[in-house]
């Protein structure tokens, strides 16, 4: 697809950016091409150039729909299905998820970290930084979809997340309350986890 300058694109792993300038550019083997010059929306200053020819191949898309932010918000209410791995394979799966660039991939780290940040273990530094950087992912795109500030975006994210209630009118940009509360979720999993294990402790006897 040929972008032009002012349109709006992600770029897989930054999310969101801006067509600032389409130029002509000498490669170090003196052929020219045709770069697209990113703005990233979701960082302070960070630019991309893009060879036109490798738009498709690198992953470069266009904006979300509403039908795609429904499906997002969707995702942020589902309660997290805590998984059988340690965390260092947790860590890099997340990586990949938010380098695959696909926003519902996006939401399923969002959505991971925040309820297990919520938790009383807490999330380690790295996972906080990846948090963040997920949740400025998915802002950045969903502000431009739904036509919002980045600052009623986050607070759509924790509304479908649980943790803020929802506002009149919320309903209009695909979000609700979810069933249950982030706050409560991973609760629940301990408890069963330690029933579980009470369980099997007193058939071993």
């Amino acid at each position: 697809m040929a972008y032009q300058i002012g349109d709006t694109v992600v770029y897989p792993r930054h999310g969101a950016a801006r067509v600032e300038d389409i130029e002509d550019r000498k490669t170090p083997d003196g052929q020219t091409r045709t770069y697209l010059k990113l703005d990233v929306l979701s960082t302070d200053g960070l630019v991309i150039f893009v060879p036109e020819e490798n738009v498709e191949s690198i992953g470069v898309r266009d904006i979300a729909d509403g039908n795609d932010v429904g499906k997002v918000f969707e995702i942020l209410r589902t309660p997290i299905e805590e998984e059988k791995t340690n965390w260092s394979r947790r860590y890099k799966l997340n990586q990949e998820r938010i380098a695959s660039g696909d926003l519902q991939q996006i939401a399923h780290v969002v959505r991971d970290l925040a309820q297990r940040d919520d938790d009383a273990h807490g999330l380690s530094a790295g996972e906080k930084r990846m948090l963040t950087k997920a949740r400025k992912v998915l802002s950045a795109e969903i502000s431009l979809s739904e036509k919002l500030s980045e600052e009623e975006t986050q607070r759509l994210l924790d509304v479908n997340l649980g943790f803020a209630d929802p506002e009149p009118g919320d309903e209009k940009h695909h979000t609700m309350a979810p069933d249950e509360p982030a706050s409560e979720t991973l609760h629940r999993i301990e408890e069963q986890s330690l029933k579980s294990k009470k369980h099997s402790s007193k058939k071993a006897r």
